[in-house]
């Protein structure tokens, strides 16, 4: 089952002209209350949302918002070859700072480590950092490009929704956790707050899809596609811990409330940081898991100047500095 808990219509008179008689719709334009499970059907050549018995949109005249009230927002780092490769690409332009240098070390040498076994009556703990929940999205928005860096990036991640007790597993859906990679080795310690919790810089959807829909949600093909072409493919099958373990450490400190929402951590491959191939300003990005469906958003082009970057500017940025 796939579930949208909200749309918005769009462009009412324009949709009308073009379907006339064929579309059955009995909602004023002034409905904004959630809307659940629907069904998505093929029909005249395109998607079509249903609601109920007598109400039909095309999917391309709504716009879909975040899957779930998402009441917290956790993002784990349980894929280490992403970490890995992280560390490797700040590190290739951090190894002559004498401030971030020693710190990137370190963290590449507690990625590669045995991890040591928990304390008797504890489970394993497992590493998270808490996102900005005023910034979460849903699909096909524009990302404001920061001023503040020269490498916005991409992150696309499997996510988990929690029920409840009965039935911890709600439901799975896409996280993009955007981020901005040249102020991301300052903020090692502290907290990734200019790295990661910039306007729109949470996005999840396209929907949720039911556990029984997903199958085996760590055997995953990820693509993604920018700008009409295939730039990063990955899977979720290197993602190192499951669902339970995450709830099992979460509620070891407290109770998880239904609609809490993990990210297991991205997926090895699929960014410009573990590739040193970023996106720039203005791309059409498409975030595609199997079984999932595709997240979309855009860039957008930076409004004004940018600050200067810690990295070397690359071609396409340039005419945004001096």
């Amino acid at each position: 089952m796939l579930v949208f808990p909200a749309v918005d219509l769009v462009d009412l008179p324009e949709l009308l002209q073009s379907y006339g008689d064929r579309l059955r719709m009995r909602v004023p334009v002034s409905r904004r209350e959630p809307i659940s499970f629907v069904d998505v059907q093929a029909q005249m050549g395109a998607q079509y949302l249903h609601v109920g018995k007598n109400e039909c949109f095309p999917l391309n005249a709504v716009r879909l918002l975040a899957p779930v009230e998402v009441v917290a927002l956790f993002d784990f780092g349980l894929t280490p070859r992403h970490l890995k490769n992280s560390g490797e690409t700040i590190g290739k332009y951090e190894k002559d700072n004498p401030q971030t240098a020693p710190l990137l070390q370190a963290f590449a040498k507690a990625v590669m480590a045995p991890k040591p076994k928990s304390a008797a009556g504890q489970p394993e703990p497992l590493p998270y950092y808490k996102c900005n929940m005023n910034a979460i999205v849903g699909d096909g928005e524009t990302v404001p490009w920061p001023a503040y860096t020269s490498r916005l990036d991409i992150e696309p991640e499997l996510a988990v929704v929690y029920g409840n007790d009965k039935q911890p597993v709600a439901g799975f859906c896409i996280f993009n956790d955007v981020s901005a990679r040249d102020v991301q080795a300052t903020e090692f310690i502290g907290g990734f707050c200019l790295t990661k919790d910039m306007a729109k810089g949470n996005q999840l959807g396209p929907h949720l899809v039911t556990p029984d829909e997903v199958g085996d949600p760590y055997n995953l093909k990820v693509t993604v596609v920018v700008n009409g072409q295939v730039k990063y493919q990955g899977s979720t099958s290197e993602i190192s811990h499951k669902a339970e373990d995450v709830f099992a450490w979460l509620r070891f400190m407290a109770p998880i409330k239904s609609g809490s929402v993990m990210g297991f951590g991205t997926i090895p491959d699929c960014t410009g940081l573990d590739n040193d191939n970023f996106i720039d300003p203005g791309a059409e990005i498409q975030i595609t898991f199997e079984r999932l469906g595709t997240l979309r958003c855009r860039f957008a082009e930076p409004t004004g100047k940018l600050l200067p970057s810690r990295w070397p500017v690359r071609e396409p940025l340039q005419k945004y500095h001096g």
